[in-house]
């Protein structure tokens, strides 16, 4: 099976110039942006966007932190973004092993109700989803937030899961079963250990879509004081939209945790992706 994916030497050089050419497009602009978040004043940004700060001006992180509430802000996405990794991952791990491990009438139909979801994008239902958290009195709360940005993360999932769960060998819940084990302790002993780069995946997708993520908080959430920092950073720029050099503080201290988040997942994360992509 490696012979099928063995490259020539021309072939790797001609993917290796690709992969640098996008490297430097991704790179470019986030070493800019460090580079201006440390410049004193906004004259030195536009004379030089591109130039070393003159002097490095770390003030400007803490400035952006403590003028613009930009504590709070982070608060509030620490809290959506942290609740809606467990939540999912509770919630898609458990309901994937069901479906999975656990057939009955109707899962298939379960299941393909799921791939609508990845299917059928959130903001298609934003009516009557405003409506149900408008009854459920949980408009411009940040739990109203944390579940329905968990249920948008749910289809996808529960789709990796029950990929990475139906390729277990039956015979280890075999063996459990023949011991005692009841469905929990298997799920919790055999298939989490098992699918660990799944999870991770998910919890990895989950944390950075959250943290990330502006439309539904936007719609969500009216109160400032339950702002995450996407809606944050808006308050910031209204606030800062002259001093650039402040914008640009603002913006890095917000990509900060997914960058440690994938830092820390990635291995894992890239075991996700590929395992199983190959057998014997």
């Amino acid at each position: 099976m490696d012979k099928i994916f063995r490259l020539s030497h021309r072939e790797q050089l001609v993917v290796q110039v690709i992969l640098l050419a996008w490297a430097t497009v991704v790179l470019l602009p986030f070493g800019a942006a460090i580079l201006n978040s440390l410049k004193p004043n906004v004259g030195q940004v536009f004379r030089e966007p591109f130039g070393f700060p003159d002097p490095v001006t770390w003030s400007n992180y803490l400035d952006a932190w403590t003028s613009a509430n930009f504590g709070t802000y982070f608060l509030n996405s620490a809290i959506i973004a942290v609740s809606c990794v467990v939540l999912v991952v509770f919630c898609a791990t458990t309901t994937a092993f069901v479906l999975s491990r656990m057939p009955f009438r109707g899962s298939t139909f379960i299941f393909m109700c799921f791939m609508l979801g990845v299917i059928i994008p959130i903001r298609l239902t934003l009516a009557p989803l405003f409506v149900i958290v408008r009854e459920l009195s949980l408009l411009d709360s940040l739990l109203g937030v944390i579940l329905v940005q968990s249920a948008s993360m749910m289809p996808v999932s529960v789709f990796i899961l029950v990929s990475f769960m139906r390729g277990i060998s039956k015979e280890l819940e075999e063996a459990a079963r023949m011991d005692g084990a009841l469905p929990f302790r298997i799920y919790w002993s055999i298939m989490l250990p098992l699918v660990k780069p799944a999870v991770a995946t998910v919890a990895l997708l989950t944390f950075v879509l959250s943290w990330n993520e502006y439309f539904l908080p936007l719609i969500f959430l009216q109160s400032s004081e339950n702002f995450p920092l996407t809606l944050g950073i808006r308050q910031f720029n209204q606030q800062y939209s002259v001093q650039w050099h402040m914008m640009f503080a603002g913006i890095i201290i917000m990509m900060v945790p997914t960058i440690v988040a994938f830092l820390l997942a990635s291995r894992q994360f890239i075991s996700g992706l590929t395992q199983g992509a190959l057998k014997e």
